[in-house]
């Protein structure tokens, strides 16, 4: 457990502040839990632009500024490949961190760390944002609702974003999912499947369909791409009592009977009512970027710890290579 005095206020820093690290410098600003101290981009222009709008002071260089700034906590929204460079400075400097999915390029990078993070006492908590949905949160209330779980089915698809160049969407997208479902259904996969198409992506794959077999059971379809023209962010989770279906976009979920399952008989499935489940809705990276700041304050295990991510990165890989192969991955 990572302990510090409680501050009404965390004071913290944003490395990289691109499409997504300029929503983690807003969310700070706008937090009464955080003091914006500085960013860091290496494109000094974008730093001073974000830094103008939230009070902050600009670096084209995160270490210079980890160096000279007092700052408890850093949210690290760089590159992929960039990460482990990025992480273990601010670890070895002290700095509690929030670093963006996926956890690293590779799992060696991920355990060292997650290793330096334990040696360093330095909460290590990894940006798998979904997790913080509201309709996921309430799925994971209901789960059990379901009686005994067999399928997920999970459609992941919109427009390619030019801005994606170092790694594909196995890497990019499908961790979001794989992150989601060992969170609902606490298992391991036995069994890996995966097709790939490169279309448009200049180095990487940019559309996958998997079949993962889970040791409780359940299968779960990836449906997951950058070639759609519109955005689709679905999870569907089938169970002996009907089915629960997310819409992330929207934050919505909704539960679907089968009126022919009663006192724990599974003889025969038909429709029955469809019942949309009322949720209060919340910006998920605001409820991300708070729980991190909790963490801090009160000592706590970080909600979405290395090891989680590790876990992900690791099915991703074994996506990839079933994919290159063209064989089912069998998991010990």
């Amino acid at each position: 457990m990572i302990k510090m005095e409680i501050k009404k206020r965390i004071r913290v820093a944003v490395i990289g502040v691109g499409s997504m690290g300029q929503n983690h410098a807003r969310v700070f600003f706008n937090s009464e839990n955080a003091e914006l101290v500085a960013v860091a981009d290496s494109y000094l222009e974008q730093a001073e632009n974000i830094a103008k709008k939230y009070h902050a002071k600009p670096y084209a260089d995160y270490k210079e500024m980890l160096d000279q700034e007092d700052i408890d906590a850093v949210s690290i929204a760089v590159p992929t490949c960039l990460h482990k460079e990025v992480a273990l400075y601010a670890l070895t400097k002290g700095k509690h961190i929030l670093l963006e999915k996926p956890i690293a390029s590779t799992e060696p990078e991920a355990k060292e760390i997650i290793a330096c993070a334990v040696n360093h006492k330095c909460l290590l908590m990894i940006g798998h944002i979904e997790r913080f949905n509201a309709a996921v949160i309430e799925l994971k209330k209901r789960i059990n609702d379901l009686g005994d779980i067999y399928k997920i089915d999970v459609q992941r698809i919109g427009p390619f974003p030019s801005r994606i160049t170092d790694v594909g969407v196995i890497t990019d997208l499908s961790v979001h999912d794989l992150d989601i479902i060992n969170y609902l259904i606490e298992s391991e996969p036995s069994h890996i499947y995966a097709e790939t198409q490169q279309r448009l992506h200049p180095h990487c794959e940019d559309s996958v369909t998997a079949i993962i077999q889970y040791k409780n059971g359940v299968s779960a379809i990836l449906n997951i791409n950058y070639l759609s023209p519109t955005k689709i962010r679905q999870l569907k989770v089938f169970g002996k009592k009907g089915m629960f279906e997310v819409n992330y976009l929207n934050q919505e979920l909704f539960f679907y009977e089968n009126k022919s399952f009663s006192s724990d008989n599974w003889e025969s499935v038909t429709e029955g009512d469809m019942k949309k489940i009322i949720i209060p809705k919340k910006e998920p990276l605001q409820v991300e970027l708070e729980s991190f700041l909790e963490c801090i304050r009160l000592g706590l295990p970080a909600s979405v710890p290395g090891e989680h991510g590790l876990k992900v990165l690791s099915t991703a890989n074994q996506l990839l290579t079933s994919a290159q192969t063209k064989q089912v991955i069998i998991l010990p």
